[in-house]
């Protein structure tokens, strides 16, 4: 059950300037097991930067917890990454279909050097955020139901009050009516 890919609301998951580097990164919001998804990463030199390497990997588990899910990119692996050089990758991931439901996460692991008082002087970090929320096609049918029956109780209501209405205006043009025959 593999659908096309994921068109889904998009937002930034995770957006740092590191010396020498910033980085964006961004996913859908939610998506549904199966589902392939496109994670965008950019990577943009504030400063000149050599061998600068950026993986990404994104986890989940599989199996409720018992069996780890994981997939992993290499977004930029250079010799030289000059000042104002961006990068912009997009990669399409297909969910496994038989992922847990709730969060994904991702890591972001950066190797790089700056040139600092005569040297080139090496950096690293890594960055974790949560990538995407794998959605519940029961909890989804649920809601979809429950909010059907919040719609079917407003009609209710408005018939009520229609007929509530309609009682009262019979009521009292009744007894009017029957003021004026005495």
């Amino acid at each position: 059950m593999f659908s096309v890919v994921s068109a889904a609301e998009e937002r930034k998951v995770l957006g740092r300037s590191y010396v020498g580097l910033g980085v964006e990164v961004h996913a859908p919001l939610q998506c549904d097991a199966g589902e392939i998804i496109t994670v965008n990463v950019r990577i943009e030199a504030l400063e000149d930067v050599k061998n600068a390497s950026v993986t990404l990997f994104i986890w989940g588990s599989k199996s409720e917890g018992y069996t780890p899910w994981g997939t992993s990119f290499t977004v930029l692996d250079v010799t030289d990454f000059p000042t104002g050089t961006i990068k912009k990758e997009a990669y399409n991931i297909t969910m496994p279909s038989d992922i847990d439901l709730g969060l994904t996460y991702g890591i972001l692991f950066l190797d790089w050097s700056i040139y600092r008082t005569l040297s080139w002087e090496p950096q690293w970090d890594k960055a974790s955020f949560r990538a995407t929320y794998v959605k519940s096609p029961d909890y989804e049918n649920l809601q979809d139901k429950y909010n059907q029956l919040g719609i079917e109780l407003q009609n209710s209501r408005i018939t009520a009050y229609i007929f509530l209405a309609t009682t009262i205006a019979l009521v009292v043009s009744t007894v009017y009516v029957a003021k004026k025959r005495k």
